[in-house]
């Protein structure tokens, strides 16, 4: 076990199998112990959005279904509060959203940009990602 996949071998067989933790809520070993592994995320609209989760590594996501990709930009001009954070926050709420209205549950970050703005330049992000469900 990794903090984001779980390796194992189904009884009688010799061949390694690997699962992400997010596709799994618990794990039953031969001793009878259970230990916990992710809560599921149940998604019916785009309000669930804040429930959507974002990760950044693969292996987080194997064993769930691809819902296709995602990518969002933002863009602003120049004041004190629109740093290159800003932006990326406001893209990284409109990816959200947008798995959300897909069903979508995990969106993994593919990649990313920001830049703040200046007195003559606007400041952007743009994100690309992978959104994922059960």
């Amino acid at each position: 076990m990794t903090d984001y996949y779980i390796k194992f071998c189904y009884e009688n067989e010799d061949v390694n199998n690997i699962i992400g933790r997010a596709a799994i809520s618990e794990v039953r070993f031969s001793s009878g112990r259970v230990q916990q592994m992710s809560q599921k995320i149940f998604i019916e609209s785009e309000k669930d959005w804040e429930k959507v989760r974002i990760v950044n590594d693969k292996n987080e996501v194997l064993g769930l279904k691809s819902l296709g990709q995602v990518e969002k930009h933002s863009t602003g001009t120049w004041s004190f509060s629109t740093t290159a954070g800003h932006f990326s926050e406001k893209t990284m709420k409109k990816i959200r959203k947008e798995a959300a209205a897909r069903g979508g549950c995990i969106v993994l970050l593919l990649s990313q940009q920001s830049q703040s703005g200046g007195f003559f330049q606007d400041g952007h992000a743009s994100m690309t990602g992978e959104i994922y469900t059960y």
